[in-house]
């Protein structure tokens, strides 16, 4: 059954897909994934914050295709995506996009890691080539104590003005502070510069000029575990953007 059946028919799907060995390190598979990019998960659990951070919202929530699976080690993981686009389940243009993800464990406390997606979401028909090259890096360090998630991401693509492309530059990071076995506190900082709006769309700001979003956040909050499996968190945020 194609691809595009299954999007459109079973589009509250976020993860289902399959795979097989094809050498004992190396696998192959198929179907709808969650997104290779970013410092933060999509669940709140995964994240020292429960909300998430304005550049994690821009970068692509769900992925549909294929993905090689490379780990030769406990240390590193190489995964190589074949997919139909930037958070589309149903390729929309006959071009096929393709992204990376490289991580790496230093040792149980730290961590680092690069992904990337190209290519080009343009519709069909679209005379204007829209190819992006989207990038992100990030770092995970865990003590007993503290922990640190620190992620940034740069973003270019093409315009109808083939010397001026579009570019995003963003940068998050959290702290997490363990006060006692079951009470933590944390900050974040984030920041967010999509100038020319293509991933943020546009609007017109106080001088009248048409720009995209640019955003300064801190975000805070406290966190309860009375089991393992359970938490509760209390948390305040402030996002400001140019007028």
């Amino acid at each position: 059954i194609p691809l595009s059946t299954w999007s459109s028919k079973y589009n509250f799907i976020q993860e289902a897909n399959a795979g097989i060995r094809l050498l004992k390190k190396l696998w192959i598979d198929a179907g709808f994934f969650r997104t290779h990019v970013g410092a933060e998960g999509l669940f709140p659990k995964e994240n020292i914050a429960s909300t998430v951070s304005v550049c994690t919202y821009m970068e692509p929530y769900y992925e549909a295709g294929f993905r090689l699976n490379y780990v030769p080690s406990d240390k590193f993981a190489l995964n190589l995506f074949a997919l139909n686009g930037y958070n589309l389940f149903e390729d929309n243009n006959n071009k096929t996009s393709a992204g990376i993800l490289a991580t790496y464990a230093f040792n149980d406390r730290l961590n680092v890691g690069y992904s990337n997606y190209i290519g080009d979401d343009s519709p069909m028909g679209d005379t204007v080539s829209r190819m992006r090259f989207y990038n992100n890096v990030f770092i995970n360090y865990q003590s007993k104590k503290i922990k640190i998630q620190f992620g940034e991401d740069y973003a270019v693509q093409q315009t109808s003005e083939p010397n001026d492309p579009a570019a995003m530059l963003s940068a998050v990071l959290s702290v997490k502070y363990q006060c006692r076995k079951k009470t933590a506190i944390y900050v974040r900082g984030e920041y967010f510069n999509d100038e020319k709006g293509f991933l943020s769309g546009t609007f017109m700001d106080d001088n009248g000029y048409i720009t995209g979003l640019k955003i300064l956040g801190v975000t805070a909050g406290a966190e309860y575990k009375p089991t393992d499996n359970s938490y509760i968190r209390l948390e305040g945020r402030i996002l400001r953007a140019d007028k």
